[in-house]
């Protein structure tokens, strides 16, 4: 995407009311949008047929340059990133999703950190102290296993989820239901711990997007596209978390729910989906790895693929010198990098299988292929 295509589109999609479809329409039926910039909006505005609040934020604009203007000055001033489908940063998953975003505002790497699979975790913003606990082991034992936690830095669930992975210096992403310089002050300490510990919290809303309530339900498609599988571990009836498992079944995303209590009203509806069928129970960690595709059993049955060093990191590549040839022991490779922490080397492991340089043999034993 060239560079007028590219702030073209950022303007477009800074106007109120237009989103994917909408620009879908614009490209269609005005003509590659890069050739708009310069023009003024008056000038091609008629061939789009625009909900009629959508054209008068439209023809405000007087032209996308002017408009690409204001939203690249905003994202400047708050030191946040315009990623764009395909970029490096944007996460991959989401280009193929239906009706993803053409772009993301970013605070953090995004997907410039190291490749990993990733497992979000949603649920009910009502939950208590020994449920939050409880919950935070479980995202903390995944993370530590070198799995990305994905959420929406909501209170309850969503919070507890990325505070597990920060506990043990895991990788966490927050997609928010507003701009980024729109954070509602229930999420500000959170997202602030996700940014200083390396993490990534994504908008696909531009600036000065105050959150509603259906940008909340719209926004939980990039929580599932994003992952590779979904947890529910607590959701009532009627619950935003449940939103989240139906985008993750459309996208193919494996939906696992962690059992509640049958008389527990913030778990009927997670319940429901288990009764259903249409999720797995999540009953162990290894049920995890297994739902995002990093089983030990399934991995070694995987034919042999020629690995580019070069796409690896500098410690993947040490840590590959290592395995020679055979099985070694987590603990093992850990005493062999005394300047590499637990979680650092899950991470790496991770992105070694994702690569397919290694295979997990299960018992936190890893072979060389």
């Amino acid at each position: 995407m060239h560079t007028a295509e590219r702030r073209a589109t950022a303007a477009l999609w800074s106007i109120q009311g237009i989103g994917p479809l909408t620009l879908r329409a614009v490209q269609e039926r005005a003509g590659p949008v890069g050739e708009l910039l310069e023009k003024p909006v008056a000038a091609w505005a008629s061939k789009v047929e625009w909900r009629a609040d959508t054209y008068a934020h439209v023809m405000s604009a007087g032209t996308l340059a002017a408009a690409a203007d204001r939203v690249e000055q905003r994202c400047k001033a708050h030191h946040a990133r315009i990623l764009f489908s395909g970029d490096p940063g944007f996460p991959s998953r989401l280009v193929k999703v239906h009706n993803g975003p053409a772009l993301l505002f970013a605070f953090g790497p995004g997907t410039d950190a190291p490749p990993r699979r990733r497992l979000a975790i949603v649920g009910t913003r009502r939950i208590n102290n020994d449920a939050a606990q409880r919950l935070e082991a479980i995202a903390a034992e995944a993370a530590d296993s070198g799995l990305g936690i994905v959420s929406g830095a909501a209170r309850g669930v969503d919070q507890a989820a990325h505070r597990g992975a920060l506990a043990v210096e895991g990788e966490t992403w927050a997609f928010l239901g507003s701009a980024l310089d729109e954070i509602d002050f229930g999420q500000r300490e959170i997202t602030r711990a996700i940014l200083k510990h390396g993490g990534t919290v994504f908008s696909e809303f531009p600036p000065g997007f105050r959150a509603n309530k259906n940008s909340f339900k719209v926004r939980n498609r990039l929580i599932s596209g994003s992952a590779d599988a979904v947890l529910v571990f607590r959701a009532p009836q009627k619950s935003g978390a449940l939103h989240t498992a139906t985008y993750a079944l459309e996208q193919g995303r494996p939906v696992l729910v962690t059992p509640g209590d049958p008389w527990n009203e913030s778990a009927m509806g997670s319940n429901e989906l288990l009764q259903q069928g249409l999720a797995r129970p999540h009953l162990s960690l290894r049920d995890l790895v297994s739902a995002v595709g990093l089983d030990g059993a399934l991995s070694s049955q995987k034919a042999a693929v020629a690995i580019d060093l070069a796409q690896l990191s500098k410690l993947a590549r040490h840590v590959l010198v290592l395995l020679g040839i055979g099985p070694a022991d987590f603990e093992a490779l850990l005493e062999a990098l005394p300047e590499t922490s637990s979680a650092e080397l899950s991470a790496v492991l991770v992105e070694l299988e994702v690569f397919g340089a290694v295979v997990h043999k299960g018992g936190r034993r890893y072979e060389k292929r």
